[in-house]
């Protein structure tokens, strides 16, 4: 066959940043080529790791499907640029390396997308975390416009679904036509690449079938480590999320609270694992010090008592400063 026949077959080009996860990418990688379905790409970008991953990569460069990239140390969502500015795929899938896939994700979803060809697709997943499997149950729908999108936002929101890249199917030509790329940030890529998506979005599928298996808080991932500039990308994550919903007119004062009080007591938590508890306790300050400043948080709109009862408490009491771990 022809290389300009191959090319043409591409329907989805698998794009996976991968950064010192040795331990788990054959796993991941193999998950994707042990699927039936053959008009797919794997484009494995090497975000300059400094373990045994380039080597495990060049082992698949024998695999025609396969594609591997070596680039310097420079963050995930800038290597997904990469990986997006070569594939060749109609629709392009954003897979993390320490994660994997079951069943036939790839061929199930492409079927579907064939009826509707939507802008996005969504499938369902599964978190895995200390050993237990947990799972949103999803319901099967296509939204046909942006009205529709718009008002199913909030739901889907709320089912923690729509952060993450890995559990969509994105056209590429949409992604393109709207120059929608990735930041450069070291965290939170895919959350704020997601919001300018939904800002564009025309229309939604979602796929109720699970697929994917997330690892949460994998030791050393960017999800569990403190870092000093945290609490500003989550805030940076958190001022696009609230501009799309505005410039939307979407009600949705529950989801921006809930997500104020997700920021602040997940930044505790990841300052209390450094073990240095004076430091905590300072870092935490600035930043509660800035939440009354700017009246982050309104009581009436969290969802649940328990968080109520936790930011009043423990944060606006100051006795956070007593914990000595998370």
């Amino acid at each position: 066959m022809k290389v300009s026949e191959c090319m043409e077959k591409i329907k989805i080009s698998v794009i996976m940043p991968v950064y010192n996860v040795a331990n788990y990418l054959k796993r991941s990688i193999d998950s994707v080529l042990n699927q039936t379905f053959n008009e797919f790409e794997l484009i494995l970008v090497d975000d300059g790791s400094t373990d045994s991953s380039p080597d495990i990569l060049d082992s698949y460069k024998t695999n025609s499907t396969v594609r591997v990239i070596h680039k310097r140390n420079s963050g995930s969502g800038l290597s997904r640029n990469i990986g997006l500015s070569v594939a060749k795929g109609e629709y392009v899938y954003f897979m993390d390396p320490d994660d994997w896939l079951e069943g036939e994700m790839l061929k199930e979803n492409y079927e579907i997308i064939q009826k509707k060809y939507p802008d996005v697709l969504l499938f369902g997943s599964y978190d895995h975390f200390e050993g237990k499997a947990t799972y949103q149950s999803l319901e099967n729908e296509h939204l046909k416009s942006k009205k529709d999108f718009l008002e199913k936002f909030p739901q889907l929101f709320k089912q923690n679904v729509m952060y993450t890249v890995w559990n969509k199917l994105y056209k590429k030509s949409f992604l393109l036509n709207f120059n929608l790329k990735f930041g450069a940030e070291r965290s939170g890529q895919d959350y704020v690449f997601n919001i300018k998506v939904y800002d564009k979005i025309t229309s939604f599928l979602v796929n109720n079938k699970r697929y994917y298996h997330y690892v949460i808080q994998r030791d050393n991932s960017a999800t569990t480590n403190f870092r000093e500039d945290i609490f500003d990308l989550y805030k940076h994550e958190q001022l696009e999320l609230i501009k799309f919903i505005e410039n939307n007119n979407i009600d949705a004062k529950d989801i921006i609270n809930d997500r104020w009080y997700f920021i602040l007591n997940n930044t505790w938590r990841r300052a209390l694992s450094q073990n240095n508890l004076k430091k905590a306790n300072v870092y935490v300050e600035k930043m509660l010090k800035e939440y009354t400043r700017n009246k982050y948080i309104h009581l009436k709109y969290l969802s649940h008592f328990k968080w109520k009862a936790k930011y009043l408490l423990l944060f606006r009491t100051r006795l956070y400063k007593l914990c000595k771990s998370k």
